[in-house]
């Protein structure tokens, strides 16, 4: 059947109300307007006809730095084929409207695209007769169709288990603008492309190279945080800093150095106790001041107080050059199984562990070769219990 096409393809880009397409660089900058440092991941999309897509990126760790804003980005292709049956007993003359919608969810973001082409006059015969159907495309609907979005409200990069996702949708229809309602029809789309994920983060304020093995442990409600100092002095003091986002910080409590161990390699334990039930993300970190008021601060420790991501655990740093620690939500203790795969499923770790009452795991990856994304499983031997995260080797 012969297709006649009368308008071409109309694109219309739909911003949601939670942030615009274009942030203002302001909204980046580190203080003192310092350019920020910039932390990029790539997804690539292969070809598919699924309605929907998952496009994962990796979670800010938030013990490199203050994240300020991030920036997703997106290039898109698609083709999509039409057919079309006449149901009608009697032959009829059709226009259609076809409409695709591009549809991309994350956190903070919505951004959707259209595509919209008119198929006809289009004569079908009766339902049943030869000519009753009919084929449009395939079409090319979007061609390398680029977009770029900032946002500011950064929690949902940074807080809970699992990674990043943002949710590809297409949606749409074909409508008759004449011949009636009396068909139906089947399209289908095949998309692929290519996605950027920017994080853009600020250094933390001077990390103390005093202040060694900080951690953070939940212990039922509470949660217990341990560090060691050395070369101790009496003049210091430790102040233990909580955040609920990362970024802005509150005293939750404080530590003196004992006469008896000043000059001395010191371990300090601090318990932490909410006032009230504490849901979601928690960041500590320790803030040393030493007797000329110099200020300086452990690394930053994120801790999932849900009781139900109790299966979770931070990999720092991340991306990961060589070495990668594991920092789970609670101590483990006994038998475990280490699986490092690849995107592809293949292990390229695989060993036992034997833990006693620890929440640190150090992984050594250098006999790791290829860079890119992997999948860290830890699994209790006993309990069958599964520890999952993903880390980027970057090299």
């Amino acid at each position: 059947m012969k297709r006649n096409l009368l308008n071409t393809l109309s694109l219309t880009a739909i911003l949601g109300g939670i942030f615009s397409p274009l942030a203002t660089e302001a909204q980046c900058l580190c203080e003192g307007g310092v350019a920020p440092n910039v932390l990029k991941y790539t997804y690539v999309l292969d070809t598919t006809s699924m309605s929907s897509s998952d496009i994962t990126f990796p979670k800010f760790n938030p013990a490199m730095g203050v994240l300020n804003c991030v920036r997703f980005e997106d290039t898109l292709s698609l083709i999509s084929t039409s057919n079309v049956n006449n149901t009608s007993p009697q032959p009829e003359t059709y226009i259609f409207n076809l409409r695709v919608v591009n549809n991309f969810a994350g956190p903070g973001m919505n951004v959707a695209e259209v595509a919209q082409r008119t198929y006809g006059p289009t004569p079908l015969a009766a339902f049943g007769q030869p000519g009753y159907q009919t084929t449009y495309g395939p079409d090319t609907l979007f061609t390398n169709s680029k977009h770029s979005t900032n946002s500011s409200n950064v929690t949902g990069y940074m807080s809970g288990a699992g990674p990043v996702v943002f949710r590809y949708t297409v949606n749409g229809g074909l409508t008759s603008d004449l011949g009636g309602i009396n068909y139906n029809y089947q399209i289908i789309s095949k998309y692929w492309g290519r996605f950027g994920l920017t994080y853009f983060w600020c250094p933390n304020a001077v990390l103390s190279s005093n202040i060694k093995n900080f951690t953070a442990v939940k212990s039922n409600k509470n949660v217990n945080l341990t560090w060691i100092v050395g070369n101790n002095l009496i003049s210091n003091t430790y102040e233990i800093q909580v955040s609920k986002n990362g970024r802005e910080f509150f005293g939750a409590g404080s530590a003196q150095t004992s006469s008896s161990s000043s000059g001395t390699t010191a371990k300090y334990a601090y318990q932490y106790n909410p006032n009230q039930a504490v849901a979601g993300q928690l960041y500590f970190r320790v803030k040393q001041t030493d007797v000329n008021g110099k200020i300086s601060y452990s690394t930053v420790k994120a801790l999932n107080m849900d009781h139900q991501a109790a299966s979770s655990f931070t990999a720092y740093p991340n991306p990961v050059v060589n070495k990668v620690s594991l920092q789970f939500d609670a101590n483990l203790d006994g038998d475990f199984n280490l699986d490092v795969t690849n995107q592809v499923g293949q292990t390229v770790i695989s060993r036992p562990l034997r833990l006693k009452n620890t929440s640190l795991i150090d992984l050594n990856l250098s006999k790791v070769n290829a860079p890119g994304m992997y999948y860290v499983r830890v699994k209790d031997a006993v309990t069958g219990q599964v520890f999952t995260n993903k880390i980027m080797i970057n090299r």
